[in-house]
């Protein structure tokens, strides 16, 4: 049986809302999910038992990597075995979802590359396991994700053209930005409809801008640029700006390059979190 080659695409929050906060202090969110083509790539490899990983040290043991999980989940202890090649190209700590579309990624792939011929929502129970994210990327998008993010409804809207992620050396760890918010006893938002976008309105900046005082000036910087405006991804750190042309986007980075210290990318929407390349 041959190799499968998958790609695990980023996403943003076009919108993040929090809305509540369970009594097992997991936060309601109300956010639109917006899949983009910067994407990690996944080699899966048959092996008759076992799972094996080649990945970055510096995303630490294998057993504590989504994409190793995920593997495990779905082959279970009998089952056959696969060695995966992952290579990063989403920072981790970024609030671009890497590793919940590598886990993502793995489970379709899996599918396919074994022929277990699970339904997607098959998938998506399985996905909801390994954590809040991961079912977004086995799905279609854009999509407003709610709760705790496992409501999701796959949504025909019109997005700008292209963006520019921003993601400046340092990460954002997620619990650290959430206990922050906690911290600053914000009022919930009101539970409410899809809003338009632009703006891109995201409760958790008050809380990223706590953990890394340096995203204000970095926003700043980029707010005194021509585009339909700017947002913060997730939990931070990637900010992004949204435009409505290609030209204006490179325009954008070339005129960052010397401004910011911050790894400066051009993405487009897709349609779905993975797609399988071979």
């Amino acid at each position: 049986m041959a190799s499968l080659k998958v790609l695990a695409y980023a996403k943003l929050n076009l919108v993040l809302r929090i809305v509540g906060r369970r009594e097992d202090g997991y936060h309601l969110l109300q956010s639109l999910f917006c899949a983009v083509d910067l994407a990690d790539e996944i080699e899966l490899e048959p092996l008759p038992r076992g799972i094996e990983i080649v990945a970055p040290a510096e995303l630490g043991p294998p057993e504590g990597n989504l994409a190793y999980r995920a593997a495990k989940l779905l082959l279970g202890e009998n089952g056959p075995g696969v060695r995966i090649v992952l290579r990063k190209r989403i920072p981790p700590g970024a609030g671009l979802g890497g590793g919940s579309s590598d886990a993502a990624a793995v489970l379709a792939g899996l599918n396919l590359l074994y022929g277990f011929r699970k339904s997607a929502e098959e998938l998506r129970n399985q996905a909801a396991k390994l954590g809040a994210d991961v079912p977004f990327f086995l799905g279609r998008s854009p999509a407003w994700v709610e709760g705790i993010g496992e409501r999701l409804t796959p949504l025909d809207l019109p997005l700008p053209f292209v963006f520019l992620l921003v993601i400046p050396p340092y990460p954002c760890p997620t619990a650290e930005v959430y206990r922050a918010y906690d911290a600053l006893g914000l009022p919930f938002s009101p539970v409410g409809p899809i809003p338009k976008i632009p703006p891109f309105p995201n409760d958790l900046w008050p809380a990223a801008v706590q953990v890394r005082p340096a995203l204000r000036a970095l926003r700043a910087t980029l707010e005194a640029l021509p585009s339909l405006g700017v947002g913060l991804s997730g939990s931070g750190s990637t900010l992004f700006l949204a435009f409505p042309t290609q030209e204006a986007a490179e325009a954008a980075r070339k005129e960052l390059q010397d401004k910011v210290e911050a790894q400066l990318w051009i993405a487009r929407p897709v349609e779905r979190g993975y797609k399988i390349v071979g």
